[in-house]
């Protein structure tokens, strides 16, 4: 999901081209993803939708995600928030009440293997503190009252690059999980440090007999069969969620 092509953005001074690195640039990172809810389709009924598996009838194959209890969902969301709500589109709001439910009902009808949730924005651990859904692992880019802060600035548009926590995570798969893939996730959360982040990123998992050293990462970045579901949201100008990106938790 994607409200807009950050790219084509009219805000944009070097139109179709998109970098989460200073001074490089390459070709529309969006090239061979298929984003299948785009601009004023991304808002909270859809995303409900999606993850409690329900759709209209005349949604094609192609939009739909294929959820069943042989497999993993991996869900990541970037944008603004607050402790216990995050946005889509900075009009509508995803309360932590409602994150409870959804995922207390995705249980019910067993749509799930295991499931990693992440959220990156200011508070984003609120959002999951209320979700008692079993094989669930939640992880937060901040705590209670803290900031999610953004790293670089363009100097052009006067606006933030990216996060310190997406770009983080990032460069980690990018350069220790692609070339270590026993690596856990205490391993992933040892790399949010307060002095770059300032901000106490929070894990909570809801496996039983099982703490952050037991998990791999790459069961849920870099999956075996069954074939994991990917679920990338971003809500603001982050243009973190590239190709690379995804090449990487493919691969």
């Amino acid at each position: 999901m994607i409200p807009e092509d950050t790219a084509c953005n009219r805000k944009n001074n070097v139109p179709g081209v998109a970098c989460a690195y200073d001074g490089q640039r390459e070709p529309n990172l969006h090239k061979n993803v298929n984003w299948d809810f785009k601009r004023n389709d991304v808002n909270i009924k859809y995303w409900i939708d999606v993850m409690r598996n329900k759709y209209n009838r005349y949604t094609p194959q192609s939009r739909r995600l294929t959820l069943s209890k042989e497999q993993k969902l991996l869900m990541f969301m970037n944008g603004h928030g607050g402790d216990g709500y995050t946005k889509m589109q900075d009009t509508t709001y995803l309360l932590d009440f409602e994150m409870e439910k959804i995922t207390k009902e995705m249980e019910f009808l067993e749509i799930y293997q295991e499931a990693f949730m992440i959220s990156d924005s200011c508070g984003a651990i609120t959002l999951f503190e209320t979700v008692k859904a079993k094989n669930m692992i939640l992880l937060g880019s901040s705590s209670l009252g803290e900031k999610a802060y953004s790293h670089g600035r363009c100097s052009i548009l006067s606006i933030p690059k990216t996060d310190k926590f997406s770009l983080t995570t990032h460069y980690w798969l990018k350069n220790e999980l692609d070339k270590k893939p026993n690596l856990t996730l205490l391993d992933q959360m040892k790399k949010y440090d307060y002095a770059y982040h300032k901000a106490n990123s929070k894990l909570i998992i809801n496996i039983e007999n099982k703490e952050a050293k037991d998990i791999k990462a790459a069961d849920y970045w870099k999956p075996k069969q069954p074939i994991l579901n990917q679920i990338i949201l971003k809500n603001d100008q982050d243009i973190l969620a590239q190709y690379e990106f995804l090449e990487l938790m493919k691969s």
